[in-house]
């Protein structure tokens, strides 16, 4: 029995030493494999990764597009009345700055004199009740002319002799208001405020 346990640990000390040598060169091999340059060719790609960005130059404007805010308020305030005048609130803003006007002053007449367009003379265009007495009527052909011309004929005719407030106005205007306790005027104050 002693010679047959000698024997077997001299076969376990080999096999342990051709275990060990065996996973030294392993581990050499995988380790110099691991740290070798190797060159890989890239594949073609149909794509670029800068492909989301413009192919043009992108540029800014300091350009800076101006819209009057008061013809849209005009608009809106004749819609809301369901008037005939609510297409012209450029119009109405164009004529107010070119006379100078407080650019409510034609919007609210309107509405006092005529609720907007909604009932004026057949075929008279006029909305501002301007110029007619009884069975005299002023026409116009559009509601662009009698802006214009109701615009023109503020400014001459009542702005430039002093006449700035509604109730100033009224007593060239319309003159039977006054007897009514400054109804027209108080009508048309009341729309310039919506108008704020």
């Amino acid at each position: 029995m002693d010679n047959i346990k000698p024997q077997a640990n001299v076969w376990f000390v080999a096999a342990w030493f051709g275990t060990a040598t065996t996973a030294l060169i392993f581990s050499l091999i995988f380790s110099f494999y691991l740290s070798s340059v190797r060159i890989i060719k890239p594949t073609v790609q149909n794509f670029n990764l800068y492909a989301a960005l413009p192919k043009t130059e992108v540029s800014v404007s300091d350009d800076v597009n101006y819209v009057d805010a008061r013809a849209k308020i005009v608009e809106d305030f004749f819609s809301g009345y369901n008037s005939p005048l609510s297409a012209y609130g450029n119009t109405f803003i164009q004529v107010a700055d070119k006379y100078q006007l407080d650019w409510r002053l034609l919007p609210s007449i309107a509405m006092q004199e005529s609720n907007g367009g909604k009932r004026v003379i057949k075929q008279s265009y006029n909305p501002f009740g301007y110029g007619i007495y009884g069975s005299l009527v002023v026409r116009f052909q559009s509601w662009d002319e009698a802006i214009e011309r109701v615009g023109k004929a503020l400014r001459e005719d009542y702005l430039n002799q002093g006449l700035k407030t509604p109730y100033q106005i009224m007593a060239k205007y319309t003159p039977p208001s006054l007897a009514k306790d400054g109804a027209w005027a108080k009508g048309v104050s009341s729309f310039i405020g919506e108008l704020q």
